[in-house]
């Protein structure tokens, strides 16, 4: 191995290259004049080979100084400074300690980079991914399209099923994209008159406010990932351009004259059905199909009920810290709250039960009475937001018997664990004979 200190010399442009290429090392100092090639094209080779293999090394370019032209297009093409001949030793000395610090620093950086780009790919599997099988098969289904580099994606899942977090972990996980931009955008929020600007771009004077050139998110997703959200919401005007690009790669800019080329991949996301909005006309059937070339479906959190309780911990542990509360767990009585819920509004309702629940409390427990429900449920529209947790009907505008909600609420105990009743009782955190005979009572 060579040492922290060690220096190797070579007389030529194609020894040195070997020699690096056989050892490389943090720093070549390279002239621009050498006996049997140019300088310039050893750099080219340096920098395409430690790009190949995953390398840094920093290359200082000494030049006469009448040629101080081409050592500024040696910096562009990748050098890291150049020198003027003949060379002093001071200088030299600090342009070296120069690029090895910037060296250091630079390591330093990605190392910070992957710590925090580890953190959130930790939270993100958190939220897609839980205990139940019905989500292990979608994580499954994104590593499979992850090795497809340029396949279209459509997730399909109701809101707040965590689509959006299906894209992203697509895009991190997919090789030779991850690397690059992911860009997002929801159809849904943005004007028609605006969304075919937002995403190609236009030029200055393309209509009246264009005051200068833009750039669309096509373009600022080149090499990455463009995440279209609520894309049935798309205007059927917008869609037919969208079909272009993902026909062509291809598009041109709002006033635009030229064609514009990117590498893109797509996915598109949906709370609707796609195919009923083809049948109705306000969906393209082939940019439909264009879309659907791989299908990823998000199922609700009520039919993954192993995931509950996981992802509940996962956002007491993010937003105890954040608000400053000692919360840490939840209690027994609470969990069996959390898991006989339906959650109409899936992920996104539970991370704010869990969030409201948090500034709700006053120690390390969670308890029943910190787990507040709110808005409508998924009744009657414009009637009274009531508690969604139970589907006890009220009689004559009455609320129900604490019996009757009692009964419910055990009934769905039972249901969630597969009539275990020492769950149950863990659940509710009493004794086995306690649930047992509320059971019998209850005629359960």
């Amino acid at each position: 191995m060579r040492a922290a200190d060690a220096v190797t010399t070579a007389a030529s442009g194609h020894a040195g290259l070997a020699a690096w290429q056989r050892e490389p090392c943090d720093l070549v100092i390279l002239d621009r004049h050498l006996p049997d090639t140019d300088g310039i094209a050893v750099l080219e080779a340096i920098v395409r080979e430690a790009g190949e293999r995953g390398l840094d090394t920093l290359v200082v370019i000494a030049t006469a100084y009448a040629d101080i032209t081409s050592a500024v297009q040696a910096v562009k093409l990748g050098a890291f400074d150049y020198l003027s001949k003949p060379l002093q030793l001071p200088e030299l000395v600090v342009t070296v300690r120069k690029a090895l610090e910037a060296k250091r620093l630079r390591a330093q950086v990605r190392q910070l980079t992957g710590q925090l780009a580890g953190r959130a790919a930790a939270a993100l599997g958190a939220f897609v991914a839980g205990a139940s099988s019905a989500m292990a098969a979608v994580v499954d289904m994104v590593d499979k399209v992850a090795q497809a580099t340029d396949t279209t994606v459509l997730v399909q899942g109701e809101s707040g099923t965590g689509k959006e977090h299906i894209a992203d972990l697509i895009h991190r996980r997919t090789p030779g994209r991850r690397e690059g931009p992911f860009v997002e955008i929801n159809c849904a929020s943005v004007p028609e008159s605006l969304l075919e600007s937002e995403l190609f771009g236009h030029e200055r004077g393309a209509f009246t406010d264009a005051k200068g050139t833009k750039r669309g998110l096509f373009e600022e997703a080149d090499g990455g990932t463009l995440f279209l959200d609520e894309v049935g919401e798309m205007p059927v005007s917008t869609q037919a351009k969208l079909l272009k690009v993902l026909e062509e790669t291809t598009f041109r800019r709002l006033g635009g004259t030229r064609d514009l080329t990117v590498s893109v991949r797509v996915v598109a996301a949906t709370n609707k059905d796609l195919a009923a909005l083809v049948q109705r006309g306000a969906f393209r059937l082939d940019l439909y199909h264009r879309l659907d070339v791989f299908h990823i479906r998000v199922p609700p959190l009520r039919d993954r009920r192993e995931d509950i309780l996981p992802l509940a911990t996962h956002f007491l542990a993010r937003f105890a810290p954040r608000l400053r509360k000692a919360a840490a767990r939840f209690a027994p009585e609470t969990e069996g709250l959390l898991l006989a819920y339906d959650y109409p509004g899936n992920v996104r309702e539970l991370r704010n039960l869990v969030e409201r629940a948090v500034i709700l409390s006053t120690d390390t427990l969670i308890e029943p009475k910190h787990i507040v429900i709110s808005g409508p449920t998924l009744g009657e529209a414009g009637g009274a937001a009531t508690p969604a947790f139970f589907s006890v009907e009220l009689a004559d505008g009455r609320p129900p018997s604490l019996d009757a909600v009692e009964r419910e609420y055990i009934a769905r105990l039972l249901q969630f664990t597969g009539g275990n009743k020492t769950h149950v009782a863990r659940l509710l955190g009493v004794s086995y004979p306690t649930v047992a005979k509320k059971i019998s009572d209850y005629g359960l």
